[in-house]
């Protein structure tokens, strides 16, 4: 087996439909320092992915063309806090569609006891967007009040969960109409 090589999905053309959607075989990418190379479980599909299979969404400057802003699996190599082997969850700058992908070692996540590969590669996004704004930021203690708009979305539902975890009371809103088909 070629050590360099694997699969992966990107989308032909740049954008368009699911049908754009391609398997096929390209360069496994080699870890910078600081980098974690992951082996891919499983990748979570959320928002973002969808918008940047349409090309309403750029990647980040240096991101791979492969989508996937989330995964989950072992880590290849040492990096940071993590060793060869190690169970993770990653928010990537894309890439997650593949068979490996590469990681800043800081943005990834132990695995949680007990949770799937697929369980975990839906987390990073949701959970790392709440913490960051929410308890890091906002600073949000026990017994205070959390206001989520947008309540019935990935990041309104995580939104709630950890703000009740935390001991917050939790308001949350919604519309009734739906959005933009994607």
């Amino acid at each position: 087996m070629d050590q360099t090589r694997m699969n992966a999905i990107i989308v032909d053309g740049g954008k368009g439909p699911p049908e754009a959607l391609k398997w096929v075989d390209t360069d496994r990418p080699v870890p910078a320092d600081g980098q974690l190379l992951i082996r891919v479980r499983a990748a979570g599909v959320n928002r973002p992915d969808l918008l940047q299979r349409r090309g309403l969404y750029p990647p980040p400057p240096g991101a791979p063309e492969t989508l996937g802003l989330e995964a989950a699996g072992e880590a290849v190599n040492d990096a940071g806090r993590w060793r060869a082997g190690d169970r993770i969850t990653a928010l990537l700058g894309g890439g997650g569609y593949a068979e490996y992908a590469v990681v800043d070692a800081r943005h990834a996540l132990p695995l949680p006891a007990g949770l799937s590969f697929e369980d975990a590669a839906a987390l990073p996004e949701t959970v790392f967007t709440v913490f960051a704004n929410v308890f890091e930021h906002g600073r949000l203690a026990a017994g205070e009040t959390l206001l989520v708009h947008g309540a019935n979305s990935g990041i309104g539902v995580t939104a709630i969960q950890m703000g009740k975890a935390a001991g917050a009371r939790v308001v949350g809103t919604c519309r009734a109409r739906r959005g933009p088909r994607l």
